[in-house]
């Protein structure tokens, strides 16, 4: 491939990097009207993290258009010397309390097929530990007039309730239920979102999915602290 079209595929795939960081509020449904607790999460992505830096991504047209005015939205596009890109995103909900759908669910519908998914633990920054749900995608794209290839991503997620946290939907469902009759505690959710896509092939020395793994386990090693209240200490089993 010439690096022409090296640098053309490199953009697309930035751009498709950029709208998968929009599937997380889009996957945001159903309203009760429960009192708001207290969230478990700051709404301030950090600028710097690690050699990565972060500029701020406003939410789409669709995601205001559909989601309670009251639901909060930050996002950022981190890039690095090296040309990496991660996109993060973290959807809280408001007073209009909605229930938050697993992105299985909503994945295929941007165009990205499921290979797998697992559980990575991470020992953050400040001490606490983290388990996130990492899924390994795939989607074709057209890097040039008919050329096709398959791009891979891996798409980190976490919930964070009132103290709590937890990779998994069913986890955060049964809380919810559990905690609202057992504590009168109707769980602030958040849903975070740290994900890139796997570069090589794409760029010089680009990272293979290994790589990106290893690579987003750091960032969110050092990332999570900076939003994660100190309140909420650790996993739901």
């Amino acid at each position: 491939m010439s690096e022409g079209m090296r640098k053309g595929a490199w953009v697309r795939v930035a751009v498709l990097l950029a709208l998968g960081g929009g599937v997380a509020a889009l996957c945001v449904l159903v309203p009760t009207s429960n009192t708001t607790p207290q969230a478990g999460v700051v709404m301030d992505l950090p600028e710097q993290v690690g050699g990565f830096r972060g500029k701020e991504v406003a939410a789409t047209m669709g995601e205001l258009a559909t989601l309670p005015k009251d639901t909060q939205i930050t996002r950022r596009e981190y890039v690095d010397a090296g040309g990496d890109r991660i996109m993060a995103s973290i959807v809280l909900s408001g007073g209009e309390k909605r229930s938050i759908h697993r992105p299985e669910v909503c994945l295929p519908a941007q165009g990205w097929t499921m290979r797998g998914g697992r559980v990575e633990e991470i020992d953050l920054a400040d001490g606490r530990d983290l388990e996130v749900m990492n899924l390994s995608l795939v989607r074709d794209i057209e890097v040039a007039q008919g050329d096709r290839r398959k791009l891979y991503a891996n798409y980190f997620y976490w919930f964070v309730g009132s103290e709590v946290t937890t990779p998994h939907h069913w986890s955060r469902v049964f809380l919810t239920s559990l905690d609202r009759i057992t504590k009168n505690l109707n769980h602030r959710w958040a849903y975070v979102i740290v994900m890139s896509v796997v570069t090589e092939g794409f760029m010089p020395l680009g990272k293979n999915e290994t790589q990106t793994v290893e690579m987003l386990k750091q960032f969110t090693a050092e990332a999570a602290p900076s939003f994660m209240r100190a309140s909420t200490p650790g996993l739901a089993p």
